[in-house]
């Protein structure tokens, strides 16, 4: 059988962050409704911004929209690779200051 259906929502019906809560289960075989809590909703974990307030905000702030997880290991590698380099430095020149005090 074909069925359509048309709904249109007021600003105070959407509600962000939540889910239906599920109706159908399956019992012995067959698909059973439950349609006491056919309106039923739960709060899941959802960002505080649209997607379009995301982008709107990324280009405003000229940042990257999206990054990924391998590259925040990237810079943070580079990042101990400098500090590892900044280290190794300062001890050369401590060691060459006890060097130059053993030639003196």
């Amino acid at each position: 059988m074909t069925c359509q259906a048309r709904s249109s929502y007021i600003t105070s019906e959407i509600l962000w962050g939540y889910r239906f809560t599920p109706v159908l289960t399956l019992e012995d075989g067959f698909y059973e409704v439950d349609y006491n809590s056919f309106h039923e909703t739960y709060e899941t974990n959802t960002p505080v911004y649209s997607a379009k307030e995301l982008a709107e905000m990324a280009s405003r702030a000229e940042l990257p929209l999206t990054w990924s997880v391998s590259s925040k290991l990237d810079q943070h590698a580079e990042l101990e690779t400098e500090e590892e380099e900044k280290n190794q430095e300062e001890q050369n020149e401590r060691n060459g200051d006890v060097a130059n005090l053993e030639n003196e």
